[in-house]
């Protein structure tokens, strides 16, 4: 299957969708992994975007313990809003499994907190992500 912009663009926010569930309802990860691989949690059901999100699930813990020490002193992880705590797992999975390049993961990043959270310094996002190799 090719990858274009709209197809990566909407697995990304499927991605980011799932993993703010995660967050707001506490749901427990191996429930949330059952759900995905169900496909009840996005009309646009593929092979590809379940094993794109199973695979940030299945580093979940991973990648927030790795950026949580980036995150700048005047912040805690347990202060961010959960919707970034989501755009900054599923970013940092595609940048240090080089499936995007990191300037596109930025920006589109940037883009989905203007989009969910427009009153927040997209600055502190960049700074975070540009921090992740």
């Amino acid at each position: 299957m090719e990858k274009t912009v709209s197809y990566l663009k909407t697995r990304r926010r499927y991605c980011v969708q799932i993993l703010y569930k995660l967050y707001i309802v506490d749901e427990d990860l191996t429930k949330l992994k059952q759900e995905v691989l169900d496909g009840t949690q996005f009309e646009e059901n593929s092979d590809d975007m379940s094993n794109f999100i199973m695979k940030v699930l299945d580093h979940f813990v991973e990648i927030q313990e790795a950026v949580k020490p980036l995150i700048s002193e005047n912040w805690t992880w347990e202060r961010l809003p959960n919707i970034i705590k989501a755009i900054l797992i599923n970013g940092s999975y595609e940048i240090t499994q080089k499936i995007t390049s990191k300037a596109i993961v930025v920006n589109e990043s940037i883009d989905m907190v203007r989009e969910f959270l427009p009153s927040w310094d997209t600055a502190f996002l960049n700074a975070v992500l540009d921090k992740i190799e």
